[in-house]
């Protein structure tokens, strides 16, 4: 018999040697085929049988462990629980383990610790009570185990950190799962509180049925479906969610589904979209129409067969005086008060627009004959005109409007809009607060933007432009003190035009700056030619643009242009207006403060006409104010007191200015001119302008004038 081989006492009665022998053989087969470890044990814990699968899975040979404590395959804790339950099994009989199998560790040969389960019985052989265990290896189930636990927690771990909502529904729509992000969305402490709610009671009741009908049919269209609907949270806010849910059934159970779904709060996106296509067709600033919006709005009316409406074309007069003279956030504030004061003013299926910074657009529906067009205009003007308080300061403007009339001057949007503009034209040319109709002869008249555009440029390539040069005298005695030099135009088919036309025209086009530099390399060359030619030449006043102030290469060219012809800054006087003047940047004052450096004086032209103050006046480099025409022309016959001229007159002498008075047509503005300390005056009573030939002859016979008042 091998030494491992155990033979329960019962199991031998009545067999003969030869079957002994064979039932030992099958005996040994058995153990030596089976894959898990069989051990038997005495009662004292010796172990008295190892087979091979034992062998495989302890690394230990018969051999080297049949004689030793079982305890010796086992980890110290183990052994100790072990040595310790068979005293007590001894000493009470009762069995913790015989016939029921618990999980244990082992100990291998290489001293590693493995898994194993324990299945143990008890045998009673003619050596006495045995134990025989059986030893299944777990290390790959363990193993298993871990793998399967490890991806679950990263699993959930990965959905407990989505910021998407996470959900399963069941066949009923009711909540079977939900992620923390949900339960956060929906201001839950934890998830069960949402677990077994029907989906729908959470969605907006407009947004149901789109639920209801969709949701059903994935599980027979498997595809992933996108749902865009509105989800109510318990304080009552509403918010868009899109879904993306798909089928999570089981194939084989046909009468049960689950879905799916990811969902991501979507309302700012929409928001933003909502925000983008409205500013896409809505002024930001005052909330009105824009030019594409009014567009639209305009062909949609027309378009629906509108029998009768007119079109109303705004603008504020002089309103550039309020950007230039004070903040932009000023200016902001009374067009949004300006748009208001439109709005309030017409009806509320009428139609409002901004064009641009102080154009606006009005479409009236239901009227269309003159005289009520008219009334409208003239309620909108009145309001218009009010004043515009803003904290402690009051601003007045006026506003020219012109006006166009469906079907009369046109059946569509460009006709009516185009009219009513070339009415507005035609208004603000005669002065301010002014109304004008589109008609056809006012359209023959105008010539478009194109034309004139074409004109200019035509002038400039061809040389039709012309300088004049309009004398100064000094009040004290009357002799020469200098000149302007002005700007004319004689167009070949329109006659002369007025530069009151084409200037601004060129500041809006892009125009001025080369128009400027001609002014200026032409009156430079002029000078130079009359100091050639052995001529006293006074100093020469030149009108400048803010457009040219803000060319970067403004000062290089100026200076170029004087070194070309030899004219010393000195002689020159740069004129700005008081409103370009006061609403230059930093850059540009510094700019302006260089040119004083080189030798230039600094004149303010049209002073009197904004909105300065001491405070900007004296931070600027300036020689020189010259007083608008328009104060001067109030100087009646025996006048003693012009406040506005005499304050002027105080405060350039408070700055050490030279005091220039233009537009001087009489006698009486000349004495009260002198006699309130005015330095120097132009005008017709000294001297229209002058072509260059007659300005050559004067400077020849520099006398001092005796001025006398044209006839």
């Amino acid at each position: 018999m091998p030494e491992n081989t155990i033979v329960a006492s019962d199991a031998v009665q009545g067999m003969d040697v030869k079957e002994l022998r064979t039932a030992f053989s099958l005996q040994n087969a058995l153990l030596d085929a089976a894959v898990d470890g069989i051990i038997a044990i005495n009662s004292k814990g010796i172990i008295q049988m190892f087979n091979r699968g034992a062998e495989n899975l302890f690394g230990y040979k018969a051999e080297e462990v049949i004689g030793r404590n079982v305890s010796y395959l086992m980890p110290a804790p183990f052994a100790k629980e072990h040595d310790r339950y068979m005293a007590n099994y001894h000493a009470s009989g009762t069995r913790k383990i015989i016939g029921i199998g618990r999980d244990v560790e082992g100990k291998k040969r290489n001293g590693d610790v493995f898994p194993l389960h324990l299945s143990v019985d008890q045998a009673e052989t003619p050596l006495g009570r045995m134990y025989i265990g059986i030893c299944h290896d777990l290390t790959n189930y363990k193993n298993a185990l871990l793998k399967l636990h490890s991806a679950e927690q990263r699993y959930r771990e990965i959905v407990e950190s989505q910021t998407e909502l996470i959900m399963r529904l069941d066949s009923n729509m009711r909540l079977t799962f939900v992620n923390p992000a949900m339960c956060r969305y929906f201001h839950c402490d934890k998830g069960h509180s949402l677990l077994g709610t029907s989906l729908i009671e959470h969605v907006h009741e407009d947004d149901r049925i789109v639920l209801t009908r969709q949701l059903p049919n994935l599980t027979e269209n498997p595809a992933l479906e996108t749902l865009r609907v509105r989800m109510r949270r318990p304080d009552g806010d509403t918010r868009w969610v899109e879904w993306r849910v798909r089928p999570a059934s089981d194939k084989d159970k046909l009468d049960s589904w689950e879905l799916q779904g990811f969902g991501v709060d979507i309302t700012e996106k929409l928001q933003a979209k909502e925000q983008v296509a409205f500013l896409a067709s809505h002024d930001q600033l005052t909330g009105l129409l824009n030019r594409r919006g009014l567009k639209v709005a305009l062909d949609e009316r027309l378009n629906q067969g509108a029998d009768k409406c007119s079109i109303l074309s705004i603008n504020l007069d002089r309103f550039d005086l309020i950007n230039e003279t004070q903040n932009y956030a000023t200016g902001d504030t009374i067009l949004k008060m300006a748009a208001e004061r439109i709005r309030s003013s017409v009806a509320n299926q009428d139609v409002c627009a901004r064009l641009t910074a102080d154009d606006f657009m009005v479409m009236l529906e239901g009227v269309s004959t003159a005289k009520d067009v008219h009334s409208i205009a003239n309620r909108l003007q009145r309001r218009l005109a009010e004043p515009y308080r803003i904290e402690d300061r009051e601003f007045h403007l006026t506003a020219c409007i012109g006006i166009s009339i469906y079907p009369e001057n046109g059946v569509t949007t460009e006709k009516l809009t185009r009219g009513a503009q070339a009415a507005l034209r035609e208004a603000k040319s005669r002065g301010r607060q002014e109304l004008a109709f589109f008609s056809e002869a006012l359209e023959q008249r105008q010539k478009s933007d194109a034309e004139l555009e074409l004109g200019i440029r035509q002038a400039l390539d061809h040389g039709l432009f012309e300088l004049v040069y309009q004398p100064k005298y000094r009040l004290i005695d009357n002799t020469l003190q200098g000149f302007e030099v002005l700007l004319r135009w004689f167009h070949p088919d329109w006659g002369p035009v007025s530069p009151a036309r084409f200037v601004p025209f060129a500041e809006q086009h892009g125009l001025i700056d080369r128009i400027g530099r001609w002014v200026l390399e032409s009156a430079a060359k002029q000078w130079g030619s009359w100091t050639r030619a052995g001529l006293t030449v006074p100093q020469m006043a030149i009108n400048i643009s803010t457009k040219q102030l803000e060319a970067t290469d403004f000062k290089a060219h100026l200076l170029g242009a004087l070194e070309k012809h030899d004219v010393p800054a000195a002689a020159i006087e740069l004129e700005i207006t008081e409103g370009a003047a006061l609403s230059q940047t930093d850059q540009q004052i510094a700019l302006i403060a260089d040119l004083r450096h080189e030798g230039f004086s600094i004149a303010i032209d049209d002073f009197g006409t904004g909105y300065s103050s001491l405070s900007q006046l004296s931070s600027l480099p300036v020689t020189t104010l010259k007083i608008d025409r328009a104060f001067v022309n109030k100087i009646m016959p025996g006048a003693t007191k012009e406040p506005v001229i005499e304050a002027v007159i105080a405060l350039g002498r408070s700055l050490g200015m030279q005091i220039v008075a233009e537009g001087v047509e009489t006698q009486a503005q000349r004495e009260f001119l002198r006699q309130h300390g005015c330095d120097i005056a132009q005008g017709f009573l000294y001297s229209r302008p002058l072509p260059a030939a007659k300005m050559k002859e004067l400077l020849f016979n520099q006398t001092t004038v005796n001025a006398v008042p044209p006839s």
